[in-house]
């Protein structure tokens, strides 16, 4: 039988934190949209009465949710040698690119938008600010679902997680 490969073990772990994080992301997202109006900035009220905002956090909250649980179970199954993780693992992957790039732009959209409405908002470079934000936390967003993937899919992986279900 074939040794457990490492990058299992180690993405396993990562699911787990990662899901955790995302729980508690959710959480704090929560609360902030239930306070946001009485925040007393401007921009973020501006943000909260923003349709294409409110649609999206009414979307994008509760499928964060569902796929945090989801990538929570993963790694557990990860470090437990199964399949059926792996596979969510990757489904979870394909999710998170997806939500990222989507996410993304409907950022740039709702930034924009503010930004072309408020005639006392800041110009120039701080109206860039928010853009190159968006741009860099999209980069970052996508590594670790790109790796994820990449990994899940390795050979030597695939094989391991083959072997586990012929002993079972």
């Amino acid at each position: 039988m074939q040794k457990r490969p490492i990058s299992v073990t180690i993405f396993g772990i990562l699911n787990i934190g990662f899901a955790l994080l995302g729980l508690v992301g959710l959480l704090f997202s929560m609360f902030v949209m239930s306070h946001m109006g009485s925040a007393g900035n401007p921009f973020l009220e501006q943000m909260q009465e923003n349709s294409l905002y409110s649609t999206w956090m009414k979307i994008s909250v509760p499928l964060g949710g569902i796929f945090s649980v989801l990538l929570l179970a993963a790694g557990i199954g990860l470090l437990m040698l199964q399949n059926w993780a792996r596979i969510i693992s990757i489904g979870y992957g394909i999710y998170s690119i997806l939500g990222c790039i989507v996410g993304g732009f409907v950022m740039v959209k709702i930034v924009t938008s503010i930004m072309s409405h408020n005639s006392n908002g800041p110009g120039g470079m701080m109206a860039i600010i928010p853009m190159l934000g968006g741009v860099f936390g999209m980069v970052i967003g996508l590594a670790y679902p790109i790796l994820l993937i990449i990994f899940m899919t390795r050979p030597n992986v695939v094989t391991a997680f083959k072997q586990t279900q012929l002993v079972a």
